[in-house]
């Protein structure tokens, strides 16, 4: 009974946005034109360097190099495994969906197991740094602000790593380093796998564009429309966050809100790329829960 409930949800929902379209057919162009326009402008040029600078320090052995100078320290502090903690400061640099890339790949080259790559992600998730700041600093015009949020988040971040000291990560046995590919391979592979994750990247967020355009339908309030999109795909609601007029306090919880839970977009992206090796998705899940609540706090204390 569950399954044919289910089953015919999503024909009703699916034909209702089909009426939708054909009803507001130049809005839902336009939400289109600008998911795209937004994966070109923002998403594509941070994602695209980093999975080839990821590749090629994966293929050149830069993993054993960085176990050398940080493995130790990080070891000590988080009780993680060396691969946790390179996944964790590449994730830092790089942003989302980069953890998913960055973990996948871990678990393909058999450098860390698919539990503990599971776990990682409840903790290893940043949002591209440069581009966060630029997007807070547009909505509130105070460098101090938009610091303030982003230290909140990453400090959130890491403090779930350390909560999370007592799980035992399986330090996987040293392996003789393989010789690396050709340059010219290495990037072609690696061109090609990234082309597929970021089509995929492009495609999620023009469906979660349409269906925030589909919703706004009937929303007549600007703040529920702008939790709403924010929920769903978290640029969206920022980017709507520089047009609200409402008290500022509450513009840097909805902002905290959207950058700590990352908004369903980014979180389906993560989902696709990691189901290629089986990882589970709950404990992504479960870390962004929690860092919203921690984060929202901390962030209504401070002052």
């Amino acid at each position: 009974m569950k399954k044919f409930l289910k089953k015919y949800i999503y024909i009703v929902l699916t034909l209702l946005f089909l009426f939708l379209i054909f009803k507001n057919n130049s809005a839902f162009k336009k939400c289109i034109l600008e998911g795209t326009i937004l994966f070109f402008e923002s998403v594509f040029p941070s994602l695209f360097p980093m999975f080839i600078i990821n590749d090629l320090l994966i293929n050149y052995n830069f993993f054993s190099l960085f176990n050398q100078l940080f493995g130790r320290p990080l070891k000590k502090i988080f009780h993680t495994s060396s691969a946790a903690n390179y996944c964790l400061i590449m994730s830092l640099f790089s942003g989302t969906p980069t953890n998913g890339y960055i973990v996948t790949n871990l678990v393909k080259e058999k450098k860390i197991n698919v539990q503990d790559a599971s776990l990682i992600l409840s903790y290893a998730f940043f949002l591209n740094p440069l581009f966060l700041y630029n997007m807070l600093f547009s909505i509130f015009r105070n460098t101090n602000t938009a610091l303030k949020i982003i230290g909140i988040n990453y400090g959130i971040n890491f403090l779930i790593a350390f909560f999370l000291r007592k799980h035992t990560y399986t330090e996987q046995p040293l392996q003789k380093e393989n010789e690396p590919k050709n340059f010219t391979t290495t990037i072609k592979e690696s061109i090609n796998r990234s082309f597929s994750t970021l089509l995929m990247i492009l495609g999620t967020i023009i469906f979660y564009f349409i269906i925030c355009e589909g919703i706004n339908s009937f929303l007549s309030s600007p703040l529920l429309n702008c939790i709403t999109n924010g929920l769903l795909e978290a640029t969206g609601g920022l980017s709507k966050l520089t047009t609200l007029n409402i008290n500022c306090k509450l513009k840097e919880m909805l902002a905290n809100l959207f950058i700590s839970f990352g908004g369903l977009s980014i979180h389906t992206q993560i989902k696709s790329i990691i189901a290629e090796e089986n990882i589970t998705y709950k404990h992504l899940l479960k870390g962004r829960l929690l860092s919203t609540c921690l984060s929202t706090l901390l962030l209504y204390i401070i002052r």
